[in-house]
């Protein structure tokens, strides 16, 4: 045992002091893993973790984490316990930024799995320090987990989300250098934390993360009912019923879609679904189609032109349940093409020109809700087309149609600004312009403000010339000495 320790502060002291002391990382961690986590003496274990922490400084925590989190399959209790230890003080420390999640939350099932009551403990406290960094996306990669689990785990997540978000507390090597490179604490290698002041992006590293990133893809074709393809097509509505809750029940556990050769079909199908005479099938198959835009993302684009307009016509539907479905679908597909307004323009002005107020009022909300999606503001030729159907819009025989079109061009207006929407729409009366300036206040739209031009910069002043003699005075001068 005192061999062992010595041996450990041996190689502490390599660590912190060689200029590049990861050509061995894996080594070392494999041993620290297998020998010294679950150690008896207290000194030890503490060794070895801070020995882990120093390697992870040293380069990155990712080669790290992936060492320790092979001892999850350590035949002992007591050393998968101490190895998911192990990695949540490493996530503590460091955040999630610098390790490979996918792998950590496929190899999280183990321990959560495990007989041993410790061990299922500590996966419990790793699952909440990662959701203090990762937020609501760690959540599809706990669904498989008990419910009883995965409800008490849900309770300390809502606990957590309460706290002020995490901060990174262990500073790397690189970081170090390019962030403190006068007046770095003494303590660089043991214990260096993050200033309060420095903005190293980990507080709020999980605020963006996107679970569909952290997903593995899954064939929905495979999920199919045996019976999918004769039911849906059968004359009973029950039985269409009854496949499309199937699938929509996978869908919904699949958040990472791939696209197969069979794919394609299923949307067509679900396409023409959206008409069914039967309001329970038509709505199951606009949610499924949400879920299959979500899933698939980019691949999935193609299929908008074929399948929009039956939504759109399927718009005028009243029940607020099949408006919602319609809704969310319809900005999905917007998502999957990218946010881009030209995929849906022709759609928009389809739905902006119908007959029925119900739809005229739903495509000016889905254009509002586009355009406050859309990351870069359209040019004026698409502006003064958005910006005369709306204004059209503000004189239509129907109350709810005149409210969507002043809350699109309140958002219209927010998007590219009052000074250029304003030409478009010259000739609206002033309570009517009022009321789209109060949807402006109060709409909120992801595309950022063009930045300002910098004022050139002013030339450095140099050497006064000397000013040359006015003409008048050179002549006079030349008289004199005449």
């Amino acid at each position: 045992m005192a061999a062992q320790e010595t041996g450990l502060l041996a190689v502490i002291a390599f660590v912190e002091n060689a200029p590049h002391p990861v050509r061995r990382r894996d080594e070392i961690v494999g041993g620290i893993v297998a020998k010294c986590l679950a150690a008896t003496k207290a000194g030890t274990r503490t060794n070895s973790k801070e020995l882990l922490m120093l390697l992870s400084e040293a380069d990155t925590p990712a080669p790290v984490v992936a060492g320790v989190v092979e001892g999850f399959d350590a035949k002992q209790p007591k050393a998968v316990a101490a190895a998911v230890a192990a990695v949540r003080e490493l996530v503590h420390a460091f955040g999630v930024k610098f390790i490979a999640l996918k792998p950590l939350l496929k190899a999280l099932a183990k321990p959560f799995a495990h007989r041993d009551n410790g061990v299922r403990a500590e996966a419990q406290q790793l699952a909440v320090e990662l959701f203090r960094w990762m937020g609501p996306a760690i959540m599809p990669s706990l669904q498989d987990l008990p419910p009883v689990l995965l409800k008490e785990l849900e309770a300390q997540f809502a606990a957590v989300a309460k706290e002020p978000p995490p901060k990174q507390q262990r500073l790397l090597r690189s970081q170090q250098e390019a962030d403190e490179p006068a007046d770095a604490p003494a303590a660089a290698g043991r214990g260096a934390e993050a200033s309060d002041g420095e903005d190293d992006g980990s507080g709020d590293a999980g605020a963006g993360m996107d679970p569909w990133d952290l997903a593995d893809p899954v064939d929905i074709t495979k999920k199919l009912s045996d019976d999918y393809h004769e039911f849906i097509a059968s004359k009973k509505w029950k039985e269409r019923k009854e496949v499309l809750e199937h699938l929509h029940a996978a869908l919904q556990k699949a958040v990472r879609l791939q696209m197969s050769p069979g794919t394609g079909d299923v949307i067509q199908e679900l396409g023409k679904k959206i008409g069914d005479t039967n309001i329970i099938v038509a709505t199951l198959a606009i949610q499924c189609l949400e879920l299959l835009a979500s899933g698939l993302r980019q691949p999935f684009a193609p299929y908008v032109q074929s399948t929009l307009p039956a939504l759109v016509e399927k718009s005028k539907e009243r029940k607020q349940t099949v408006v919602d479905a319609i809704r969310a679908t319809a900005d999905a597909y917007f998502r999957a093409t990218g946010c881009d307004l030209a995929a849906i323009g022709d759609h928009y002005f389809t739905g902006a020109t119908h007959k029925n107020p119900q739809v005229r009022a739903e495509a000016h909300h889905f254009l509002r809700r586009s355009l406050a999606a859309v990351a870069t503001r359209p040019g004026k030729g698409d502006i003064k087309k958005y910006a005369d159907q709306l204004k059209s819009g503000l004189d239509d025989g129907d109350a709810g149609v005149r409210e969507a079109a002043a809350e699109g061009l309140g958002t219209l207006s927010k998007l590219v600004t009052a000074k250029v929407l304003d030409p478009f729409i010259e000739g609206v009366d002033k309570i009517k312009l009022e009321k789209i300036g109060e949807y402006a206040a109060k709409a909120t739209v992801k595309a950022k403000a063009a930045p300002k031009a910098r004022a050139p910069a002013p030339k450095p002043a140099g050497r006064p010339q000397p000013r040359a003699p006015a003409p008048a005075a050179v002549a006079a001068n030349d008289d004199g000495d005449a």
